[in-house]
């Protein structure tokens, strides 16, 4: 649309696992994991279960080959126990992790079976290699979390995984897995999805001292998780125990311990950006108790958060432009409040029947105050004091849950939750002059107008603080209820679950006082000047109903050999603010297969691989302009003079009509079925994976219990879902039908026609329309190749990995190399920062597609990452964390020149470069970039549960630039070409060095 400005822990017991072959898989959105095994000699006889934590207890029969199962257990430590004649004759102990299967062997020789002797074996932790699933995951538990150096945030984490790359720091450097866009991605707290639909670019997180286990899955995923073609991230909460325990801990990162990126230069020599004069400081204060409430029966886990940051960004100058800001560069001082909750209630009603209950709050308020910045020679300075900034994101989340053992062999759970995110700001000026929007498209925002100039500034100085207000008091809420059941028969796990989500926006933005007026001439005594008024705004209550149901199958073909089929099938709703429907998508059948091979038997070598078909619902944010009343118009007035608050003296129209609407955004709602072409497919993508891992054995210490793995992977995009702007087609429609008078010209849709459509790129648009302006409507169908090309993208990817675990020290090492190609990201776009969803500037015309095809943003051909820690001593420590990675793809966009540019906004966005066609990531790459972080952690013996640790990110403070300005030219609305002296320019920076220190004291009651 037209825009505007795991690692997993492990201890390597393997001779309890040898034998054991394949098993069934954790279930549940992988908040629980399972045990399962042998007992020698012992069909028939009960296994029971028992948690070290909670005492929860579950009891099993062996069945006639000697196997038992036990599914659905809550993350921790267990005793499994076998007992014949109400004498237990072997035990064992494991710990249990979410997502995965920990195997046990129990019993000893026939004779000692029989006599009643007692054997215990320990199995602290899962076999090397997991052969009981067909995934691709990372799985980091608390402790590892604890020690890593690397930032305290979920994200942050999720991109140690392999095959995982940081995207546009504009989109909050979110992952990208396997190619996708950072839009494709799915997240999950204990189970309950958090992503915020609206626009898919965030999600619920909690604390990071409330992490238990995070779990990263980028690939080869079942039939059971959907709603995403990237990755699928979990997070699991600490749960109370039956022994009280508390904490408190204290983090920091000071602003003298940080390093600022380095200062940007014009090709001209002139200062662009000097980022020495910022400063950022953070302190993060968390205190939490877990334990039982009644012993065996009740338990809680309470955790509180609170983080305080403050810091001052200095904004760029001016760009040399015909269009200069009033204000030239702009800062703020920043103070952000974070109140952070969590509370996690456990309930064993009986030992077959669990209750959970999640919840917590992830609210930011931050309140910025600006001011504009002069550069004098070189270096910037706070001038004028312009006003605040108030925003407010995030929200509260419950959860319920219940699991049910219904029998050995049937397990149910169910699900539901609310997840509240606010979405609000508002601004107030240096005089008080308050701006909020509420949401009215006929009602402007109040406050102040923003105001620009042709050149040079001249009259009142407005008093706007930004371009834009969102909603105030916006919020987004998820509704979504769900269940579960898992059936053990015979050598086959059925799985099945059906969910019901409803995902509603409350949301829309406004240009703060309701209008942007630029002035393109100033006035003289004798004759008035141009002012240009743009209304934008968008608002309404939107929602997205999906609902989804799957069946699968783990079948144990033998002893050795898993193979795994699935289907999902998806059901997506989107309705306007209206409540009508304008997109329904039915029946999106998504395969999943899958095989495991346990080719030794002995969990050392495992062959595996995947197929399956992935599929994403229609963001939110779409509704508020495709379908949902919404303003653009354009105002060309004459005027006297510039009122105090910056609003023009209007004297009359300029010329003519003086009058556009752009997109067809009238102010009323659109016909939904003019809207989105009829049958529109889903966003959809193929998966293929095949990979090895061996465990390997050596009589040399280092070089034994190794984990190596390589894995192949391809992606293709088969579908994707965008808009069209382009006119010309309806307009030819209109003439042969006889109506075309309706029509001043091919590119002015007549009023109640809507100015962009919903389609998928490369097939026809097929709508019910006016053509007229009138309420006669005509079936049209467009063929796609009228509207441009088909939407391209294919990953293919290459990983070698390679981890040891030790009772000392732990290691990751991994290699990836990746090629991403096509024409489109997926749904945001990188190059100019387009955040607008499934709706961006990629199609909306032909024209803008041509050398669309090329190596795409998040494109790095070469990845080599390294993290660990060794605890040296027993109070001593060390980690660190090593990224070494190829550059991203440089493109250069230009102005194309005609109406594309001058009238619909498409400055700058052709890919042409000096006149001529130049190819998507075809002018280059940005430079390697290497990190290594280290810590140090010191535990002292004298003070038991007290823990210090620092960690300095990025030591050698390598700052290479990741992403840099594209656009290269552009052209003004009268048509003037204005080379940008900003081209490939360095826009965001490899993370400059800086220091966490970190003091924390864990008690016991």
């Amino acid at each position: 649309m037209n825009f505007r400005n795991t690692y997993r822990l492990r201890q390597l017991t393997l001779a309890v696992a040898m034998g054991l072959g394949l098993s069934g898989v954790a279930f549940s959105q992988q908040t629980a994991g399972d045990i399962s095994g042998t007992a020698t000699y012992a069909a028939g006889e009960m296994v029971v279960i028992k948690s070290v934590d909670s005492g929860l207890t579950r009891s099993v029969s062996v069945n006639a080959d000697g196997k038992f199962r036990v599914p659905a257990l809550p993350s921790g430590r267990y005793e499994i126990s076998l007992v014949q004649d109400g004498k237990t004759v072997a035990s064992s102990t494991t710990t249990v992790v979410a997502g995965q299967t920990a195997q046990v062997a129990l019993g000893a020789s026939e004779a000692a079976a029989t006599s009643l002797t007692s054997v215990t074996v320990t199995a602290n932790a899962l076999p090397a290699i997991d052969v009981s699933t067909v995934e691709t995951r990372t799985t980091f538990s608390a402790q590892q979390l604890n020690q890593l150096p690397v930032p305290r945030d979920a994200v942050s984490v999720a991109l140690l995984a392999p095959g995982a790359v940081k995207g546009n720091a504009i989109f909050g450097n979110l992952p990208s897995f396997g190619g996708s866009s950072v839009a494709e991605n799915s997240y999950y707290v204990n189970g309950f999805n958090v992503t915020n639909l609206y626009n898919n670019l965030s999600f619920g997180q909690v604390p990071f001292q409330a992490i238990d286990q995070m779990d990263v899955q980028t690939g080869g995923y079942g039939a059971q998780f959907g709603f995403s073609t990237g990755g699928v991230t979990s997070v699991n909460i600490k749960r109370g125990t039956n022994e009280w325990k508390g904490g408190v801990s204290w983090t920091t990162a000071p602003n003298a311990l940080r390093s600022q990126p380095p200062t940007v230069y014009r090709s001209n020599g002139s200062t662009y950006r000097y980022y020495d004069d910022n400063s950022a400081t953070t302190n993060t204060y968390t205190a939490w108790m877990g334990g039982p409430l009644v012993k065996d029966k009740l338990f809680i886990f309470a955790l509180g958060d609170f983080t305080k940051g403050t810091g001052t960004t200095y904004g760029g100058a001016s760009q040399t432009s015909t269009r200069n800001s009033l204000t030239g560069a702009s800062g703020y001082d920043y103070s952000l409040k974070s109140p952070y909750w969590v509370v996690k209630v456990d309930w064993n009603i009986t030992d077959s029947n669990h209750l959970e209950y999640t919840g917590f709050n992830n609210t930011d308020n931050t309140k910025y105050n600006y001011y504009s910045v002069n550069y004098t020679d070189g270096l910037p300075s706070k001038a004028r004091y312009q006003g605040d900034l108030h925003t407010k994101y995030g929200g509260q989340t419950h959860v319920l849950k219940y699991t049910g053992y219904l029998t050995d062999d049937l397990t149910l759970t169910a699900q539901y939750g609310r997840m509240e995110s606010n979405n609000s700001s508002y601004t107030v000026s240096a005089s008080g002059i308050t701006s909020r929007y509420n949401g009215d498209i006929n009602a402007p925002a109040s406050g102040c107008p923003w105001v620009a100039y042709n050149g040079a500034p001249w009259g009142a100085t407005t008093c706007a603080i930004t371009s834009s207000v969102d909603v105030y008091g916006g919020m987004d809420t998820r509704k979504a209820g769900r269940f579960d059941l898992e059936w053990k028969l015979g050598s086959h796990t059925l799985g099945g679950g059906y969910s019901d989500e409803r995902w509603s926006s409350d949301a829309g933005t406004s240009y703060a006082g309701g209008a942007y007026h630029y002035y393109y001439t100033q006035p003289t005594p004798t004759d008035p000047g141009l002012v240009i008024t743009y209304n934008f705004r968008t608002g309404g209550a939107v929602d997205v109903r999906q609902k989804s149901w799957y069946v699968e199958d783990h079948w144990l073909i033998t002893d050795r050999f898993m193979l795994y089929g699935g289907i999902r099938n998806d059901n997506f709703n989107n309705k306007n603010g209206a409540g009508e429907t304008f997109v329904k998508q039915d029946n999106i059948w998504q395969p999943r297969l899958g095989f495991s091979w346990d080719i030794n038997g002995d969990s050392s070598l495992k062959l595996y691989g995947t197929a399956g078909r992935y599929s994403l619902p229609m963001a939110a944010n779409v509704a508020l302009r495709a379908a949902t009343a919404s303003l653009y118009t354009e105002d060309d007035s004459l005027y006297s003079g510039i009122n105090p608050d910056g609003t023009p003296i209007i004297v009359g129209e300029f010329g003519g009509e003086g009058h556009y609407v752009y997109n067809g955004e009238d102010g009323s709602t659109p016909n939904p079925k003019a809207v989105a072409s009829k049958k529109l497919k889903p966003y959809v993508q193929d998966e293929y994976i095949l990979g090895v891992q061996k465990l390997l054995t050596s009589d040399i210490s280092f070089f034994d219990n190794w984990t190596v793995g390589a894995k192949a992977t391809y992606r293709k995009l088969r579908n994707t879902i965008d808009d069209t702007c382009d006119s010309r087609p309806f307009y030819n429609l209109a003439q042969q039908n006889g109506v075309g008078d309706a029509w001043p010209d091919e590119w002015t849709v007549p009023d109640g026609m809507g100015g962009c459509w919903i389609f998928n790129p490369g097939s026809a648009l097929k709508l019910t329309t006016t053509l007229d302006g009138t309420s006669k409507t005509f079936d049209v169908t467009i063929p796609g190749n009228q509207l441009g090309p088909a939407a391209k993208r294919s990953y293919q990817g290459i990983e070698l990995t390679a981890e040891k675990t030790t009772d000392k020290y732990y290691v990751n090492a991994s290699y990836t190399w990746a090629r991403s190609y096509g024409n489109t990201e997926g749904l945001v776009k990188s190059n100019n920062g387009q955040d607008d969803t499934g709706t961006t500037a990629d199609f909306d015309f032909p024209e803008i597609m041509k050398g669309a095809n090329g190596y795409l943003p998040n494109d790095r051909r070469h990845t080599f990452k390294l993290y660990g820690a060794w605890k040296f001593t027993p109070e001593w420590s060390v980690g660190a964390n090593m990224l070494v990675q190829s550059g991203t793809p440089i493109s250069c966009y230009g102005g194309g020149g005609g109406t594309l540019d001058t009238h619909f906004g498409y400055s700058g966005q052709w890919h042409v470069c000096n006149g001529k066609v130049s190819p998507e990531g075809g002018s280059g790459r940005t430079p390697w970039v290497w990190t290594f972080s280290p810590n140090v952690m010191y535990s002292p013996a004298w003070a038991k549960g007290l823990s210090m640790q620092l960690s300095v990110i990025n030591l050698f403070n390598n700052d290479t630039e990741t992403f840099v300005f594209e656009q290269s030219e552009g052209i003004s609305n009268g048509g003037a070409r204005t080379v940008y002296t900003n081209y490939k320019l360095p826009k965001y920076f490899n993370t400059p060095r800086y220091a966490r220190f970190q003091v924390q004291y864990d008690f016991s009651l």
